[in-house]
């Protein structure tokens, strides 16, 4: 069990630094649904806004690395919408976008937009 959830880690770590470098081109709504697609992926029952905001800013931490010129800043406010965007969604579709993580993207995208 620990060693598939390292592995999905260490690709989350990856994914976030190459984000990380584009992030000026890529907007962090965008990078926050994927971090937050990756995490809901794993999960095996259904956490708080809090706990994933948490969650994402950890895992951007741990993206970021010292000899970046562009350290990767985290913005809660916008990471704690998308979460919300998240939990706003019902039951029965977060169960099947866990197993999609391009599907939960696109989805929580197309939702936080709507909020606007």
């Amino acid at each position: 069990m620990k060693k598939p959830l390292l592995i999905l880690l260490g690709l989350l770590a990856s994914s976030a630094a190459l984000a990380a470098d584009d992030e000026t081109n890529i907007p962090q709504e965008n990078v926050y649904a994927s971090k937050l697609c990756h995490i809901v992926s794993g999960e095996t029952h259904p956490g708080t806004a809090d706990s994933y905001v948490q969650k994402m800013k950890s895992y951007t931490a741990m993206s970021k690395s010292s000899s970046a010129m562009n350290q990767p800043s985290f913005d809660e406010d916008i990471a704690n919408e998308v979460a919300s965007t998240w939990l706003q969604l019902g039951e029965e579709e977060r169960s099947k976008l866990r197993t999609n993580e391009q599907q939960c993207e696109q989805t929580v995208m197309t939702q936080f937009q709507q909020e606007d």
